[in-house]
Order: structure tokens, then C-alpha cells, then sequence
């Protein structure tokens, strides 16, 4: 609008204005909203800063939205608007409906607010709302029990040892001479000069190169021999689930060592016994050869209580790789050459990875190579699974029994109880390539492999008492997934183990003089006033080992501790010019003697609440009373040997005190009124004593008991030996008190009397069979 407005159109313009200034306003339109559906009273709590606080309760959405109108509620579809609904907006197609609907019902009036509201002080709400427990569905855990765990390792031990016994006795069968001589005819004398080579000054790789082809050719020569027509019964020597060992076993046909040899000439068989058989083959042609077999106990670490895994896997892969080979001696490389006759026909010098170490699901699920067992001709069993297990110390340890200090105990008790030979010089070069095996292997590339590994170490499984050497570097990476950090990897050597000053005089040494702590670590605190208290820790480089001040002579006299004690923790921390002497009745006889001592605590014992308590393992002493107090110990066990042969004997005596007296007591009843069996033919058939048997006179009395003789005189009672202690004599009176009658019965009593008597007889009967 750059021109100006005529005149006559401003006029126009001001005559509206003012029309429109007279006419009253229209008010303002606000869409009422949608009811919401019932729901139980709410109650808002209101609390403002103001002095009087309010509290608002609305017991419905009506006060807030007002009384709904029945008539709205229902909404009518129109046919056009298909795809209408009440969550719609009321966005409709037809335009000129926004007129009338602005009129609807639907809208309220609004009035303005017309000034600056009060304000407000600092309102809360609190809202009370039901609360549904959800409820919460956990997963069933697919996880053995404590009690089936150890049962499982329990019994993985025990099919160790079963296996290895049959590795054992099979190396035995193949011993056999008879079997050998036969098996020699089938290498011809060409093929023996090519096992049995002379040693190339020049270049020994020759000689081991005609090793090689002979060793080729005597396993086509078994090929040719053996027909495997006989598949595994089940399993084999293969690894059995768990949930295949809950069922019953059927017993099958036992092999012995007549059937095994015939079997082997015959060349019929299955797989396990062909690679037997090529064993025997060799060593019929005087070449060293070893049995290698693999055992395949049930896997301890399966910790799952049903096995998900799919069991539909073809023989061919199952069986690929196998359980028994071969193993040859080279003399000129100082090694042993590995020999699969019947599985993969190979021959190798392991160097890194075996071609015989199972690889692929499908095999791993009956053959995990955890124990390889070589027997050698000798009788000697000796453990190789170090030369096929590639990843040995990170993966398959962790499978091995061996993987802590108790079932590595256990392991070398076995393989020592089976081993008959002497160590040899082979053994030697043997235990050198396994070293460099242990050399050669690389740093695991995952953490899992990472954890517990006996050469690597991860920067954050460092324990609080550990640091790294200073001026060591990492030796590696690992990058994690999902981490955008690099995880350092040290090796296990530049890791240093710090303790404390009390903990290394527990080893029997002491700090050296101006050392200082290399970290300080939070100190377990036992009261309120500790915990912010922090303790120093060393390492091994700072300390020293503690020598003890020596006794004094003549008279021998020890430096003790506030307590009157000597502290021997280790054998180092004894003095020189003593001697710890280890028995309960050490203290006893080093008082009797008046010899200078004090008593060892050797341990501590950690009691509830954290309280400790000394242990004494004995005394020191000088060196020069060592004799005296070991003549004394002996004279005082030798007393208290004797004791407790008295006591024993008394016990003896007094029991057989009281058996004589239970069989006069018998004796004499017997004497006089007749034997037992005699009295029980008196008895009729009710139970009751029959009165005809006892005499004609009911009326006398009897004694019932007691040292009679005849003449009705007491006899003597028996007094025991004069050297008994007087206590005992007392003990004796009192029995043989209440063994004499202190009253009659009388034979007229009725069945009460002779059941009474009934017991007291057959209680002597039973005295006298004891």
C-alpha cells in the first residue's frame, strides 16, 4: 500500500470500525475434550509455601471436564467417511461443516483472564497410584546341582583311570611273541634295511628320510593286511554324554588276549584294533614304536543337565580323527615321528599343529583331545599331550583334571603307579621339545582363553597385591568387541606379588632397612577407627630373611616373645644352636627336667568374630638338651602306656569278676533246684507255672539268689587282688551287693514270680555264652 487512501474509502473503512466496537464479542471456543472412562476417585495432595496449606481432593473427572452430555457420546459414522474414528483430529473432507461444528456442543465457553495472575508459591503433587506387581517369569537355569557337579568330576576320574588301564593292557597284548614272530614275516627284507638305516655323517637327513619311506611302505603293506568289517559297538572308545550314561548298560562280549592276537593275524577288525595291530607290526621289526591312544573320558565341564546339541552327525565325521596311532623313535633327529595307519594315513613331524588334533563341531562332540597316553614297549606311560594340543595351555587345561593343584596331584599318582621303566635319555629330549612347545605358543586372542593363563595376564585381572614390574612393557593388545579401549596383556613373569610386613614374617623374612612400600593398599579394618587406615605392601626384592638370636650357653636361655613364646612359622626361623621338638608331652618334660625352653607356635587358628588363637606345635630348645628331653618324652609316654594298660586290665578284671559270680549264682541254683530245663516242662500251656511240679509243700520258702551251698551256708565271697586301687575295691563291694539276695520269694506268687525268674536265668545264660 504505497499510495494513501482517498478520502471517501477511509470513511467507509472508520463507519465499520465502529460498528464493529458497538456489537458485543463473541466468546472464545475451545474443543471439549473426549471423556476418559471411569476410573476410582484419585486424591491430589497439594502443598504450596503459603501459610495455610491446601489440599485438593477430586473424587471425579466430571468436576474437571463438567457433566457430559449423553447425547454426544454417540458419534455417527457418515458413509462417505470410511476411515473415521474417534481418535481422529475432526479433519473432515467437507469444509463447510466447520461452521456448525464450531457451534456443536462440544465447545465451551472461555473466558479471558484480564490481568497479571497472583502468583503462586512452590506447589508439589503427589499421586497415589495402584501398583500392579508384575509378575516375573524367570528362565529355568539348565544348570547341574553342587552334589552332581562333584559327582560328575568324581566319576570323569574314575573313567580316566579305566581308560588307562585299557590303554595298558592292550600295550601289553601287543607284546605278545607269538604274535610278533608271525607279523615279521609280512615285511620283506628291503623294506627292514629302509626302518633301520645307517647314520649319514654327511647330512642325518637322509637317514631319517629312509625312516620315513620305510615307515610308508609297512603301512600300505597293514592297509593291504587289514579289512575293517566290524563298525564301533556304540560309541567305542569315544566320548559318551552324560545322559547317555544314565542309561542302562548292556554287557557285551569280553575280548581276551587269545581272541586279540587271532583277530590280528586274521586282519579282521575295526579300526581301534588295526591301529593296534600296526603297533605290533613295528615292533615286530625291532623298531621303537609306542601306542598312542587318546582318551575320551566324559567332560567334567559340562555343566548342563540335558545336552541341546543336535546328535544327528554321520559316522564319517564323527570318527574321523582317531583314538589310537602311532608313534616312531628317529635317532637322528631326536624326535618321534606320528603315524595314522587307518584314520587320515599320514605321516608328520609335528611341528606346530597336528593334522590329528580334531577339528569342526561334528567331531568335537565325541573326541576332545584333553589326555594323549603314549605306551611304549617298556611298559613306560608317559603323557604327550603337549606335542597335538596346539592351544594346550589356554584351551585344553582348562578341560584336564590337571587344571588345579588336587587333580594335578591325583593325575601324576596314576601315571607314576602305571610307569615300570627307568628314565632314559629320550625322556630328556622329549621334555626339551615340549618346552619349546610352550615357547612357540602365541598369546590368545580372546579373553576367555585369557583367564587363569599360566604365561599371559590381563592389565584388569591384576590383583590388588600385584603390580607390574617397573620399566616392563606390555607384550601385546587386545582389542575387545564393542570397546573402543586396547586391553594390555603382560606376561605372567614381569608381575610382581607384594604383601605385607606381617605376611613376609609368616614366610620367615623382614624388611630391609630404609625400603620403601611400593603400593598402598585399604586396610581390613576390625573397628570404626581403622577404616581409613592404609597399609603398606612390599615385594619380595625389599626383604631379607630373618635370623633368629641365638640361645645362650651354658644354661640355654631362648629369647622370647611378651608372650613367653617363640614364633617358628618356617623351619628358618628356629636358631641356629637350637632344636624344635614336636610332641604333646614336650612342655611336661622339659618342666620335669628344669630345662630351659619355649613353646613354638607354629600357625594360627582363625576363630568366629575374627579372634585368633596360637597353635603349639612343640617346644625349642637347645641343642645340647635335645637328648635329655627325648629320653624324657619316651620315659613319660612309656608311663602313660602302662597306665592305660592298668586301666584296660582292671576293666578286664572286674568283668570277669562279675561273670564268675554270675556262673556260681547258676551253679548252685542249678545244684539245688534243678536245671533250667527241667523248671520250663513245669510250665502248661497258658504260661503259668504248674504247682505239682515244685512239691507237695507250697508253703517253703527258697532263697531267690545268692552263694548257696549245701547246708544252706553262704559261701565266701570273693574279694578282689590286693594291688587294685581303693576306688575300684568299692566298685567291686557294690556289685557284689547288689548281685546277693536281699530277700525270698516265695514259689506261690504266680506268674509275676516266674517271670521275674525267667529273666534272671536267661541273663545268666547269656553271661556264660559271653
Amino acid at each position: 500500500m504505497g499510495e494513501k487512501l482517498s478520502p471517501e474509502y477511509f470513511k467507509l473503512i472508520r463507519d465499520v470500525l465502529r460498528e464493529k466496537k458497538d456489537e458485543p464479542q463473541r466468546p472464545l471456543k475451545r474443543k471439549r475434550g473426549r471423556q476418559p472412562p471411569k476410573e476410582p476417585p484419585e486424591v491430589i495432595k497439594v502443598e504450596s509455601s503459603s501459610p495455610e496449606p491446601e489440599t485438593i481432593e477430586i473424587e471425579s473427572t466430571d468436576e474437571l471436564f463438567g457433566e457430559p452430555n449423553e447425547k454426544n457420546r454417540n458419534v455417527v459414522k457418515s458413509s462417505n467417511d470410511e476411515h473415521y474414528d474417534e481418535g481422529d483430529d475432526g479433519n473432515y473432507d467437507n469444509d463447510d461443516n466447520d461452521d456448525n461444528d464450531y457451534q456443536s456442543d462440544e465447545f465451551e465457553d472461555v473466558t479471558e483472564p484480564t490481568g497479571s495472575p497472583e502468583p503462586l508459591g512452590d506447589i508439589s503433587v503427589s499421586l497415589e497410584t495402584r501398583k500392579t506387581d508384575a509378575k516375573v517369569t524367570k528362565k529355568a537355569r539348565n544348570v547341574v546341582s553342587n552334589d552332581e557337579r562333584h559327582w560328575r568330576r568324581y566319576f570323569h576320574m574314575t573313567c580316566l583311570i579305566g581308560l588307562m588301564v585299557h590303554g595298558y593292557v592292550r600295550n601289553d597284548w601287543i607284546n605278545n611273541i607269538k604274535l610278533q614272530k608271525k607279523l615279521c614275516k609280512l615285511v620283506p627284507d628291503k623294506i627292514l634295511q629302509n626302518l633301520h638305516p645307517e647314520k649319514d655323517e654327511e647330512l642325518p637327513l637322509r637317514s631319517t628320510r629312509k625312516l620315513l619311506d620305510g615307515l610308508k611302505m609297512c603301512m600300505e603293506i597293514w592297509n593291504k593286511h587289514w579289512k575293517i568289517t566290524k563298525s564301533y559297538e556304540g560309541t567305542g572308545c569315544y566320548m559318551k554324554l552324560w545322559d547317555e550314561i544314565r542309561v542302562p548298560y548292556n554287557k557285551r562280549s569280553r575280548l581276551t588276549e587269545k581272541e586279540f592276537v587271532k583277530q590280528v593275524l586274521k586282519g579282521v577288525g575295526d579300526r581301534d584294533m588295526a591301529a593296534q595291530g600296526f603297533v605290533a607290526l613295528l615292533r615286530s621289526c625291532n623298531v621303537n614304536a609306542r601306542l598312542i591312544m587318546s582318551l575320551q573320558p566324559p567332560d567334567f565341564c559340562d555343566l548342563k543337565v540335558t545336552d541341546t546339541r543336535s546328535r544327528h552327525v554321520s559316522p564319517s565325521t564323527l570318527f574321523k580323527y582317531p583314538i589310537f596311532w602311532c608313534e616312531v623313535w628317529d635317532k637322528f633327529s631326536k624326535k618321534w615321528i606320528t603315524i595314522d595307519a587307518i584314520n587320515l594315513k599320514t605321516i608328520e613331524q609335528i611341528k606346530t599343529q597336528s593334522k590329528l588334533e580334531p577339528r569342526g563341531t561334528g567331531s568335537y562332540q565325541r573326541n576332545l583331545l584333553r589326555y594323549v597316553i603314549g605306551f611304549d614297549r617298556k611298559k613306560g606311560v608317559r603323557d604327550v599331550t603337549r606335542r597335538y594340543s596346539y592351544w594346550f595351555n589356554c584351551k585344553c587345561i582348562r578341560k584336564r583334571i590337571t587344571k588345579d593343584s588336587y587333580g594335578d596331584e591325583w593325575y601324576a599318582k596314576v601315571l607314576k603307579r602305571l610307569h615300570e621303566r627307568k628314565r632314559t635319555r629320550m625322556d630328556d629330549y622329549e621334555d626339551e621339545y615340549f618346552q619349546q612347545r610352550d615357547d612357540s605358543e602365541g598369546m590368545p586372542d580372546n579373553i576367555q582363553d585369557l583367564k587363569n593363563h599360566p604365561k599371559y595376564i590381563l592389565e584388569k585381572d591384576l590383583r590388588i597385591n600385584q603390580i607390574v614390574k617397573p620399566g616392563c612393557k606390555e607384550c601385546g593388545y587386545l582389542n575387545v568387541h564393542n570397546k573402543k579401549d586396547l586391553w594390555k596383556v603382560y606376561e605372567r613373569k614381569n608381575i610382581l606379588d607384594l604383601k605385607s610386613a606381617r605376611q613376609w614374617y609368616m614366610e620367615g623374612r623382614i624388611l630391609k632397612v630404609g625400603c620403601r612400600s611400593m603400593k598402598k593398599v585399604p586396610k581390613r579394618s576390625r573397628s570404626a577407627k581403622e577404616e581409613d587406615e592404609e597399609e603398606n605392601l612390599y615385594s619380595r626384592e625389599d626383604t631379607e630373611l630373618y635370623v633368629p638370636p641365638l640361645a645362650s650357653e651354658p644354661d640355654g636361655k631362648i629369647v622370647k616373645n611378651a608372650f613367653g613364646n617363640i614364633e617358628v612359622f618356617v623351619p628358618s626361623m628356629i636358631p641356629y644352636n637350637c632344636v624344635l621338638i614336636k610332641s604333646d608331652l614336650a612342655v611336661k618334660a622339659a618342666r620335669l627336667l628344669h630345662i630351659e625352653h619355649a613353646r613354638a607356635v607354629t600357625s594360627f587358628k582363625f576363630e568366629k568374630g575374627r579372634s585368633t588363637k596360637p597353635v603349639i606345635g612343640g617346644i625349642v630348645v637347645a641343642r645340647w638338651f635335645k637328648d635329655a628331653v627325648l629320653c624324657a618324652i619316651e620315659g613319660l609316654e612309656n608311663t602313660v602306656e602302662q597306665e592305660n594298660f592298668e586301666r584296660r586290665e582292671l576293666e578286664n578284671l572286674t568283668r570277669w569278676n562279675l561273670l564268675l559270680v554270675k556262673l556260681r549264682i547258676k551253679s548252685e541254683l542249678n545244684t539245688t533246684y534243678g536245671k533250667v530245663e527241667e523248671v520250663s516242662k513245669g510250665v502248661n500251656g497258658n504260661g503259668a507255672l504248674d504247682a505239682s511240679d515244685h512239691g507237695e509243700d507250697d508253703d517253703d520258702e527258697m532263697m531267690a539268689g545268692g552263694f548257696i551251698v549245701a547246708g544252706n551256708e553262704a559261701a565266701p565271697v570273693p574279694q578282689p587282688e590286693p594291688e587294685l586301687e581303693d576306688n575300684h575295691e568299692d566298685e567291686f563291694e557294690e556289685e557284689q551287693e547288689q548281685a546277693e539276695p536281699t530277700h525270698s520269694v516265695d514259689l506261690q506268687d504266680g506268674q509275676d514270680d516266674h517271670d521275674s525268674y525267667d529273666e534272671f536265668m536267661d541273663e545268666l545264660n547269656m553271661s556264660e555264652q559271653e
